[in-house]
Formats: C-alpha cells, sequence, structure tokens
C-alpha cells in the first residue's frame, strides 16, 4: 500500500483536492455571507478606489498592446514594401536589426513561411540585436504560435498565451515572460507567404502593472483564464505555476475556489469571502478591448486575463469582531474539515486502487509477461491496424518471422532459467535495434513476429544484419554455456494488399524454416 500511494501520490493528490473543495464549498459560501454583511458603506468606497486603480492597469495594458500591435504592423509593411520576391531581405532585416536595438523589448522578431520555415529571425541580446544565421534557423509548422496564426484572416491580430519562454524542452533562466504577436503576411499581389511574429519581452508589461500595484493599499494580482498567476505583487513564488509539472495546484481558483467562481462566468465587479473583498475586472472581456487601428481585429490565445485587486481581512474595514468570528467557525468544524480530509484521502486511495487495477488488466492483456512485447492476440491487431491504416499508400513494409534455435535444448541441459536468458537476450537486441515506429509480438515459446513499417525486404535484412551481429558479440564476449542462434525469414507485404495476415506469416515462416534447416548443420548450441 505504501508502494502505491509512493507511486501514485500526484494522482491521489488530485482525487483529494476536488473531493475537498467540492465538499468544502458549502462552508465556504455561508463564510463569505456573514463578511459581505460588514461595514458595507466603507467597502463600498474601498471598492470603488480599487476599480479606478483596475482601470489604470487597463488602461496601461491596453496601451502596452496597442503600441506592440502597432510596430508589428510596421514591421509587417517593411517586409512588404522591401520584398522583391527574389529572397533578398537584406534591407528588411538592416531596418528589422535597428528597430529592434531602438525597442529592445522583442526576444525574437520573425519572419515565418508557409511551410513554417524560418526566414528571418532577429535576436536580441545583452549585446545587443543579432542575425541568426540562416543553419540556425528552425521549422515551427507544429508550434501552437504559427498554426493558429496562418489561418486567420489577412485583417486579423493573434496574440498567444501568456507564458515563459523555453529553450530546448526546459524553462530558461532567468526566468524571461513571453507575449507573442502575430499576424499573416501577405505580399505586395495578396499572396500569403507566412507569418510575421514578434516575441515580445513580457517582462515589459508587468513592469506596467507592479509600478501601479506598488501604491495601491490592494494585492493586485494578473491571472490568466486557467486561474494561475501570471502576476502576483505579494508573493511572487506562485507566479507561472502552470509551466511547472509540481505546482499544478498553485493557483488562483484552487486558492480561492468561491471567489474564482464568481469572477470566472463575470466581467468585471466584487466579491467578498472569508479571505478578504476581491475587486476584478477582465482585460479583454466584454470587447473593453479593441485596436486603435479599426481595420485590424484581434484574436486571442487564451480566453482573457484578468485583474484582481484583494483587500485582506487584515484590513482596517475588517473589525475585530469578525476575526473572532472566523477563529470562532475554525475551531468549531476543524473536525469537519478534518473528516473531509479522511473522507477524500479513503476515497481518493479507492479510485488510484481502481486505476491501477484497470492498467494491469489491460497490460496483460496485450503484452507478453516475460519478454514486455506484444502477446500474438495484441500483435496480429496491430500488424492488422498496419495493413489497413493507409489503405491507398502504395508504400511497403516487411513482416519478419523469428524462430529461436535450441531453446529446447537449453531449457533441458541448462534448466529453465538459461532458457528465459536467451529468450530476454534475443528480444532485448532486436528491440535495440528496430524503430518505434516498428512492431514486435510474440507468437509462443521461441516464435516471434517483427514487423518492419515502411521500408522493404532488402532494408528489413540490413536492420536484421545488425540484429545477428549483436548476438555474436554477446557469443564471442559472454561466457555463456551456449550460443544464441537465431533462425528469421522476411517477407514483403503491402498496405493495400487484400492478402490476409496468415497467409503473409506463412511465407515469412517457409522462409524462416529453410533457414533454419541450413542453420542446423552448421551450429552446436550448448559449449563443450
Amino acid at each position: 500500500m505504501k508502494e502505491l500511494i509512493k507511486n501514485n501520490y500526484k494522482i491521489l493528490l488530485k482525487f483529494m483536492t476536488l473531493i475537498f473543495v467540492g465538499l468544502g464549498l458549502v462552508t465556504i459560501v455561508v463564510t463569505a455571507y456573514f463578511q459581505y454583511k460588514m461595514n458595507e458603506q466603507e467597502k463600498y468606497h474601498v471598492i470603488s478606489q480599487e476599480n479606478v486603480v483596475l482601470e489604470s492597469e487597463q488602461s496601461a495594458i491596453y496601451n502596452k498592446l496597442n503600441k506592440r500591435t502597432a510596430e508589428l504592423l510596421f514591421l509587417s509593411d517593411c517586409l512588404r514594401l522591401h520584398d522583391g520576391g527574389d529572397g533578398d531581405y537584406s534591407e528588411v532585416t538592416a531596418d528589422w536589426l535597428a528597430f529592434s536595438d531602438r525597442t529592445q523589448i522583442y526576444d525574437q522578431i520573425r519572419f515565418i513561411d508557409i511551410n513554417g520555415n524560418e526566414i528571418i529571425r532577429v535576436d536580441y541580446e545583452e549585446s545587443g540585436a543579432v542575425l541568426v544565421e540562416a543553419d540556425q534557423l528552425q521549422n515551427k509548422k507544429d508550434r501552437y504560435y504559427f498554426t493558429d496564426t496562418i489561418s486567420l484572416d489577412r485583417n486579423q491580430i493573434y496574440i498567444s498565451p501568456f507564458d515563459l519562454n523555453m529553450e530546448n524542452g526546459l524553462i530558461e533562466e532567468p526566468l524571461k515572460p513571453m507575449l507573442r504577436l502575430s499576424m499573416p503576411y501577405y505580399d505586395v499581389d495578396g499572396i500569403l507567404r507566412g507569418i510575421v511574429i514578434l516575441n515580445y519581452s513580457g517582462t515589459d508589461l508587468l513592469n506596467q502593472v507592479e509600478n501601479i500595484a506598488e501604491i495601491n493599499d490592494g494585492d493586485i494580482s494578473l491571472l490568466n483564464s486557467q486561474g494561475y498567476w501570471l502576476f502576483n505583487g505579494t508573493d511572487p513564488d506562485k507566479n507561472w505555476a502552470f509551466m511547472y509539472d509540481d505546482r499544478e495546484n498553485v493557483t488562483f481558483s484552487n486558492l480561492y475556489p468561491n471567489t474564482w467562481e464568481t469572477i470566472s462566468v463575470n466581467d468585471e465587479g466584487s466579491i467578498e469571502t472569508d479571505d478578504g473583498i476581491f475587486i476584478y475586472s477582465k482585460v479583454l472581456g466584454g470587447q473593453a478591448f479593441s485596436l486603435d487601428n479599426d481595420e485590424y481585429s484581434l484574436v486571442v490565445g487564451d480566453s482573457d486575463w484578468i485583474l484582481v485587486s484583494m483587500i485582506g481581512t487584515n484590513s482596517e474595514i475588517f473589525n475585530s469582531s469578525f476575526g473572532v468570528f472566523i477563529l470562532n467557525c475554525i475551531k468549531d468544524y476543524s473536525y469537519l474539515y478534518l473528516m473531509v480530509v479522511i473522507f477524500s484521502f479513503i476515497v481518493g486511495l479507492l479510485l488510484v486502487v481502481n486505476e491501477n487495477e484497470k492498467k494491469r488488466i489491460k497490460y496483460f492483456s496485450e503484452y507478453d509477461a516475460m519478454t514486455g512485447v506484444f502477446n500474438r492476440r495484441a500483435g496480429f491487431e496491430k500488424i492488422k491496424g498496419i495493413l489497413d491504416k493507409k489503405p491507398n499508400n502504395t508504400q511497403s513494409s516487411s513482416l519478419c518471422f523469428i524462430d529461436i534455435n535450441g531453446l529446447k535444448e537449453v531449457n533441458d541441459k541448462l534448466g529453465h532459467d538459461a532458457g528465459d536468458e536467451l529468450i530476454k537476450s534475443v528480444v532485448e537486441a532486436i528491440k535495440k535495434n528496430i524503430r518505434g515506429s516498428d512492431l514486435m509480438s510474440r507468437l509462443g515459446g521461441d516464435e516471434f513476429l517483427v514487423v518492419f513499417e515502411g521500408i522493404d525486404v532488402a532494408e528489413a535484412e540490413e536492420v536484421w544484419g545488425r540484429i545477428v551481429g549483436e548476438y555474436n558479440h554477446i557469443n564471442e564476449t559472454e561466457n555463456r554455456k551456449y550460443l544464441i542462434s537465431v533462425s528469421h525469414g522476411i517477407e514483403q507485404i503491402w498496405q493495400q494488399s487484400k492478402h490476409y495476415i496468415d497467409e503473409v506469416v506463412n511465407r515469412a515462416d517457409e522462409k524462416m524454416y529453410e533457414e533454419k534447416k541450413k542453420i542446423k548443420k552448421e551450429v552446436k548450441i550448448i559449449r563443450d
């Protein structure tokens, strides 16, 4: 049981959190109701002041976004002006380098063609703007910002979700908040040629939010649409939790679930809970934000950002009796919270056990327990899937029938432990040399099938040669009491072929059998 909890603690914690939040919701609502009744007039005054602050924050963000979109249009126009269609972008790059050096807020400025290839990329580094060499340019066709932008209309501008910049799959240190603005690029003839994209340093925008927040009484936060902090003026450690696997539960929505329930469905307003007063306003909600340039419209990758100002219970607008009331509630109903935790743990543990049992049953229904490859039934189903996957494709594949020579002799003379070792060694050498897209299954005792997807018999024989090399290496370097010897037969199959799988397997089996007859005359399995 301890091992089960240790291996599945994240899933268990998720189940416990969901159950605990659901059962505790009623208590939170009741507490918020009492708090709402206190000192309404003074609270109304505070709320009005905080609304003014949020409006200032909104205006600052709007101005930043409008300026960035205007600069995106400028850079796109600059590209169009100097784009002669001959692939010479020297004048464009000179302008973009100068622009990057002047603004110093764009981590990257790029032109990406319709196939996702970076054609121009200007990086801004500590020493200034740098033009990336052609051999270092990359293909970005699978990136979300490319696919989301290339499908837009000509007069639409895309703003990506706010996140942290990553390099080689890792979060870049020190942290670099990043916002991407992009739009389709059409040449002078009106032909779609790709996209222009700016990697805008989010620090520039967040510094503006922080400057206003520093002169405010409330605690200002900027949230994304999932309730994660993009900016937290009092606890920066809560920022960007969605970028880290071990902090996925560090959200405003988890910390203040009742508050989030209201905020997520309204554009603006205020709510009072046992944690304090929350004044909120959606930055882009309700069409509040519009571009200065009426010819263009905005498409937002994240559904919204939300500004929240929190007045905590330590504020003067909350009197001491409310604090006593909260303490009494915690004291009087602490056993309920303890019961909810225990109940959440038990139910969560049962759910984890159930999930693990499902996975175990599924595994043993598809895989051979000893070797970890597909069993006979699952293997034939997978082969059928490969043959049916692309019925109109003429690309060929190859099927290899494999039989271990002398397995019975090894079992009889050296014992089943040696026989098991032989089987596993044969399988591991095959796994080491085939691709992830290839398929291996165990038909029974000493027989296996391998499907080399997308390659013909000659190429498959080359792979088999490397596998045999592995066996020879073991035979030459390891002082085993037996030699590894394997017979094989490879048969070509076509994805549009109407032959039954059994027919293809039988033809490969016949080839294997012919090879086996020759090997038996030459090979002695048990060493002297």
